[in-house]
């Protein structure tokens, strides 16, 4: 049966036609959370964990440690609560690792895929991210699903939006845009050129091209269920299982009225893009139109971008990427300040390119070394003195002092006579003893 262009064409010819050997992206919604309260929440199925390599008991309400590493078996999934209002479930076959540093958290998927739902905006002081070997995804109050298969590594939201920064690693490019719910991001990497080594492809989807993991966990949470209808337009009830979208064959003239071997077929899509050209009523020689995207002029800090939509028969038309939300600045150089010379910041915009150097106030810190209770120590950067340092003090022994005489000594002798003669004899000075004192000028405490 012939359908109108629909997005789940779209996203298979997507994937036919990606080249990338990797992709790494950046989102750089840099979101807040808390990371002190990681727990299991739940277990189906088979389930472990290691720490620090080592296989750990695993069971529910059970903290998890910065380096924990969960994986799941066939038919099996593991959900991690960060907060009553931020869960992570792991489908099955899928491994991931914790990293936690203060308030900060990190969560690398190594294969497999996840869901994520937070749905409460993060603090200022508060960082939550998702990664994988070729992509960073930075959250802020929104969910979605990430996946890893092999070399294939996928994103969607499904609430919220985000902004994504794209780099190629063999050439450095780096390029930022803008998606939100209901859509899935490609990224295409070029290799062979320097500039538009990376290109963007948006692709808006519609309910039923998401995975039976990710219609699960939004039947489970009605909450989160009318927050991602709300923010999609996706179809509630089909969702939830209670519509019965299919026609038949007879139902458009295939195999004549009534005909009892007519084949069911699944319903076209009801959501087409805003953005597309309307298809015209089929007939028997129409052409069906499969268009790809090109990003032709990427959006900039001030600038909208355009993107392009292409149809192998030729057809083409356009829409227009947004303009970027201000600056991306990251700190690209700099010298570091001393305790009496000030520094410089040099910071430069991951899109446009703009630039800017501020400078650094001198810290005002000396680092002082060397020296003793006798000699200032000296700051190893100016020079400048510093303060006398402390008495090192310790037990000192002190041996006997002594010396020798010889004495004149008449001793008495027999029948009345005397006797006698020089003596030598040892005399102490003082005797043996032991003193506590300073060691190098000799003060005593």
């Amino acid at each position: 049966m012939k359908t109108k262009k629909t997005k789940g064409i779209i996203a298979a010819v997507a994937a036919l036609i990606i080249i990338a050997a990797g992709v790494v992206i950046f989102m750089m919604m840099r979101g807040r959370i808390t990371a002190t309260t990681m727990r299991i929440l739940r277990i189906e199925g088979t389930v472990s964990m290691k720490e620090d390599g080592i296989v750990k008991a695993i069971r529910e309400s059970l903290r998890l440690k910065s380096g924990n590493e969960l994986d799941t078996d066939a038919e099996s999934l593991v959900s991690i609560g960060l907060d009553e209002s931020k869960i992570v479930t792991l489908d099955e076959y899928s491994c991931a690792e914790v990293a936690q540093e203060g308030r900060h958290l990190n969560l690398k998927l190594t294969e497999g895929s996840l869901f994520f739902e937070v749905d409460k905006p993060l603090e200022e002081d508060e960082s939550f991210e998702i990664c994988t070997s070729t992509m960073v995804v930075g959250i802020r109050g929104t969910s979605g699903w990430v996946s890893v298969e092999g070399d294939t590594e996928s994103l969607i939201i499904s609430d919220g939006h985000v902004q994504v920064i794209g780099m190629n690693p063999v050439t450095g490019e780096v390029k930022m845009i803008e998606i939100s719910a209901g859509q899935r991001l490609n990224i295409y990497l070029y290799n062979d050129r320097d500039v538009d080594s990376i290109m963007f492809e948006v692709i808006d989807i519609s309910e039923r091209e998401l995975s039976e993991f990710v219609l699960e966990r939004l039947r489970e949470n009605l909450k989160l269920l009318d927050k991602v209808v709300d923010a999609t337009d996706w179809d509630k009830p089909w969702i939830l299982g209670e519509s019965d979208d299919t026609v038949t064959v007879a139902d458009v003239g295939g195999n004549g009225e009534g005909d009892p071997e007519a084949v069911a077929l699944t319903a076209p899509d009801r959501h087409d893009q805003t953005s597309a050209k309307t298809q015209e009523a089929p007939g028997e020689d129409d052409h069906y139109h499969v268009y790809t995207s090109v990003v032709t002029t990427p959006a900039t800090c001030d600038s909208t971008g355009i993107r392009t939509y292409t149809c192998a028969c030729g057809d083409t038309y356009t829409e227009v990427i947004p303009v970027s939300e201000g600056h991306q600045l990251v700190l690209t150089a700099g010298t570091e300040a001393t305790c009496v010379t000030p520094g410089t910041a040099t910071y430069t915009c991951l899109i446009c390119g703009y630039t800017f150097t501020e400078e650094q106030p001198a810290t005002g810190v000396h680092d002082f070394e060397g020296g003793n209770c006798l000699h200032h120590s000296v700051c190893t950067v100016c020079g400048m003195e510093g303060p006398l340092g402390e008495h090192h003090f310790v037990t000192l022994h002190h041996d006997e002092v002594t010396h020798t005489e010889t004495l004149n000594i008449q001793f008495p002798g027999n029948q009345g006579q005397g006797q006698g003669g020089p003596v030598t004899v040892t005399v102490v000075d003082h005797p043996a003893y032991d003193e506590y004192c300073c060691e190098v000028c000799g003060v005593q405490p």
